[in-house]
This record gives structure tokens, C-alpha cells and sequence, in this order.
């Protein structure tokens, strides 16, 4: 099998649109119960499959499209549009990755790494302390990735999704990656 080319391109307002149609569900079958200092695979359970979807609009971070204080990237795939990554300079010196999304059939070949990689070299660009970002402990193939490139568990919020949801909430964790 060959490997498909990925490119990390600084978005442009046409290309926010053409990210905008594409499909960023996945289905949850496993979830985290979030614990310090315990690597990801240790803390993994089996759920009822269901099906999740955050509704990502790359359009609403078109402020930072040319901006000093953020950047919004798209990964190509052989051309084609794949996904996102929207990342800002955060009030505490670190970059903050405001979303991140890859489309269902691009997933699992690079692009999440490729954008990830582009955010960190903003960062370090920026001469920041680090990078952080969000994510929940339903979405278990992002936990692994990010703990796979050095990022560390350092937030648990058990009650920022409460009143979102009508199954069980979400569990909101903050992930870090310092530079020194």
C-alpha cells in the first residue's frame, strides 16, 4: 500500500469552506476513566456503541485566518481536504489548540500527527512554554495520540458537561506539552 502524501497548509476562507463539509463523527465504543498519572490503555472500559458528533464548523475560528495571536491549518491528503486545526496564543503563555478534527475517511494515516506537529512548531515559533488543549474521555483515539506525542493529563473536570447531556456526562481532560 502506498503512503498518501500529507501537506499542513495555513488555511484560506474557501478552504474553511470546503472543511466545513466534511464528516467528523465517530463512534464511541470505549471510554477513559480519567485518572493521573496512569497511561491511557491502563484506564479504558467498553461502552454501548454510539455515535458522536461535535458539530465542527472551522468557520468560526476565521479570526485567526492571518492573525498574529492564532493560525488555522488544514491537512491535505493527496489534495483533498481532511481536516483541522485551530490554535491561539492562550492568556497563561501557552498555545491552546482550539479544535482539532480529521475527517472519517482520513483518519489513521498521519493527519492528526501532521497537524499536532504544525501546532507545537507554532508554538515554539511564538516562543511559548507549551501547548494544551481539551478533549473528553469518550473520544479515546484522540486520549492515545495525544499521549503518544508527549502530552500529559493535567486536568480532570467531571461536571463541564453535565447539563449538555442525557446519558451519563462527559468527562472534560486537559492535556499539556511542555518545552522545558
Amino acid at each position: 500500500m502506498q503512503q498518501k502524501q500529507i501537506e499542513v497548509i495555513e488555511a484560506t476562507a474557501s478552504l474553511l469552506q470546503a472543511l466545513q463539509a466534511l464528516d467528523y463523527r465517530f463512534t464511541v465504543t470505549q471510554e477513559l476513566e480519567a485518572a493521573f498519572d496512569r497511561p491511557v490503555r491502563d484506564g479504558l472500559y467498553a461502552v454501548a456503541p454510539r455515535e458522536k458528533n461535535y458539530f465542527n464548523n472551522p468557520q468560526q475560528f476565521s479570526a485567526l485566518l492571518n492573525n498574529r495571536d492564532g493560525a488555522i491549518y488544514a491537512a491535505r491528503v493527496e489534495q483533498q481536504p481532511a481536516g483541522y486545526l485551530a490554535v491561539s496564543r492562550n492568556w497563561n503563555g501557552l498555545a491552546l489548540i482550539e479544535d482539532i478534527a480529521v475527517d472519517g475517511a482520513f483518519r489513521r494515516c498521519g493527519c492528526g500527527v501532521a497537524l499536532l506537529q504544525r501546532a507545537i512548531s507554532w508554538a515554539r515559533e511564538q516562543q511559548l512554554a507549551g501547548v494544551t488543549l481539551e478533549t473528553q474521555n469518550t473520544n479515546v483515539a484522540a486520549c492515545l495520540l495525544y499521549e503518544k506525542m508527549g502530552f500529559e493529563l493535567g486536568g480532570i473536570d467531571r461536571q463541564l458537561y453535565r447539563a449538555l447531556h442525557a446519558h451519563p456526562a462527559e468527562t472534560a481532560l486537559y492535556w499539556y506539552l511542555w518545552f522545558s
